[in-house]
């Protein structure tokens, strides 16, 4: 069954992903504020592939797990930061 998921993603990959829960908004937005180089975003994904880009995320494969969300997530759009300023690596 799809669930809602809040995520970071960065020039370098995927940040971090989290169920969509009450707290979860206000952490990534703490997140993103503290650190220029992140996109906040909500996904809409089967228990499946989530399981599979929070494996890839967990052993390191950042790039490899944001392309999987990419292409898996049956909705995705930008939240955070709302000036939509393009990341840029540091």
């Amino acid at each position: 069954m799809p669930k809602s998921y809040i995520g970071i993603a960065s020039w370098q990959g995927l940040a971090d992903l989290q169920p969509e829960r009450d707290d979860t908004l206000s952490l990534v937005h703490r997140s993103v504020r503290s650190c220029s180089h992140g996109i906040g975003f909500w996904a809409v994904l089967g228990d499946a592939d989530a399981m599979s880009i929070q494996t890839l995320f967990r052993t390191g494969q950042r790039r490899e797990a944001m392309l999987l969300l990419d292409r898996c997530a049956k909705d995705i759009g930008q939240i955070l930061p709302e000036d939509l300023r393009p990341i840029r690596p540091h």
